[in-house]
């Protein structure tokens, strides 16, 4: 068993992991109740350690639900039988730090000691200091389109743990909401424990194309800001972002991705956003910022002409 699945199965591991699911009304398993579960807890705890460590382990299928949504489309979320969601979790708690150490500082969604008013907090100072128009984006569907195939490779290049690896192999086949003969299947499952910890490391190579293409970001899970001193600079980074998304056969949702300047008519994260009020001193000390202008030619960390622009 490899050294990543051996951690998570070590009784501390194991009792954290229950602490963090253990209110959850949910079934245990497929055919027992939480109920029955606990009139033999330490049993079915052992079994199910037991399970993992050998290789027979099994997550149950999924129960999947839709919900409205508020622009009248429809969410699919996923229930996770209880003995999933501790496996998950136990799983989880040494991901974490992998993920840590790997996913870029204005990445805020899903992590550990970081929130929506740190992300928001970091948004004001980018405004501030006259990045006050915004590439306001999100990506089309997600959870339910990103490619499982790349993101399994992806998850490869980071976790060096076979055994791992074929863990989250089977949380993905069980989740799975398409499967096509031309693309593969697709979609990450929204209700899951591990799910937020995939989606950032599927987007972390696209907060590496911001970054080392000098596009200042905030993005919260698949909720983005890109921000610049002037609209047609936003427009170029806007593109930049359309076509390092589809690299990644994700795109912008074309209704809820815009060009628009920051003012309380732009809500991110459930807050309206304040207008750009620069002090004097940082008008006087205002910057050339630049992007890369042929972006569909060059990957990250690939030279390229650079276009600086006020």
């Amino acid at each position: 068993m490899g050294k990543l699945l051996d951690a998570a199965l070590t009784p501390e591991v194991i009792n954290r992991a229950w602490r963090a699911v253990r209110t959850d009304r949910v079934r245990w398993a497929c055919g027992m109740r939480r109920e029955e579960m606990e009139r033999d807890f330490a049993a079915h705890l052992i079994t199910l350690v037991d399970e993992l460590r050998s290789g027979r382990y099994r997550p149950a299928a999924m129960r999947q639900f839709t919900i409205a949504k508020a622009d009248g489309g429809r969410r699919i979320l996923s229930s996770l039988s209880l003995r999933d969601k501790l496996a998950q979790r136990a799983v989880l708690s040494v991901l974490e730090p992998i993920g840590e150490a790997l996913f870029h500082h204005d990445s805020f969604g899903y992590r550990p000691r970081r929130s929506v008013d740190m992300a928001l907090e970091r948004v004001r100072e980018r405004i501030q200091c006259n990045l006050a128009w915004l590439v306001d984006a999100d990506i089309r569907a997600f959870f339910d389109t990103i490619p499982n195939r790349a993101l399994r490779r992806i998850v490869a290049r980071h976790i060096p743990d076979r055994d791992l690896l074929r863990l989250i192999d089977l949380w993905l086949e069980a989740g799975t909401y398409q499967r096509g003969i031309l693309r593969g299947p697709r979609g990450i499952p929204q209700g899951a424990v591990i799910s937020p910890f995939l989606c950032n490391i599927y987007l972390h190579q696209f907060d590496q194309a911001l970054a080392q293409h000098n596009v200042p970001f905030v993005r919260y899970a698949d909720d983005f800001l890109l921000f610049a001193p002037n609209q047609t600079t936003a427009q170029r980074a806007m593109e930049f972002a359309r076509k390092r998304l589809e690299g990644l056969d994700l795109e912008l949702h074309p209704d809820k991705s815009r060009v628009v300047r920051a003012g309380p008519n732009v809500v991110f994260l459930g807050k309206p956003l304040p207008r750009s009020e620069p002090s004097p001193t940082n008008r006087r000390r205002r910057k050339p910022w630049a992007i890369m202008t042929k972006s569909s030619d060059n990957g990250p960390g690939k030279s390229g002409a650079k276009s600086r622009v006020q």
